[in-house]
């Protein structure tokens, strides 16, 4: 993500840093598998929960965590039945 501001007829662009943390997903065990990427997306979603609080624009905060929900509603669904996730 680049953030661009004109200021005075000049544009000023920064680049914004992403946090990217070595993930990687256990391999499923036996059975019906068909959603090999279960754990990896979890993690992924929960980190964005877990840092939420920081976000300082209550509006911002307030649609990070629609989509928080709708991504978890998304994973639990894709899962399939005797998946329940606990947030």
């Amino acid at each position: 993500m680049e953030i661009c501001l004109t200021i005075e007829g000049k544009t000023h662009c920064y680049g914004i840093p992403e946090v990217l943390l070595p993930m990687t997903h256990w391999k499923p065990g036996p059975g019906p598998v068909n959603y090999p990427a279960f754990l990896q997306d979890a993690m992924i979603v929960a980190s964005l929960r877990a840092e939420s609080h920081k976000i300082t624009d209550p509006a911002v905060r307030e649609r990070l965590m629609t989509g928080y929900n709708e991504a978890l509603q998304a994973i639990e669904k894709r899962a399939g039945p005797g998946v329940e996730i606990r947030a």
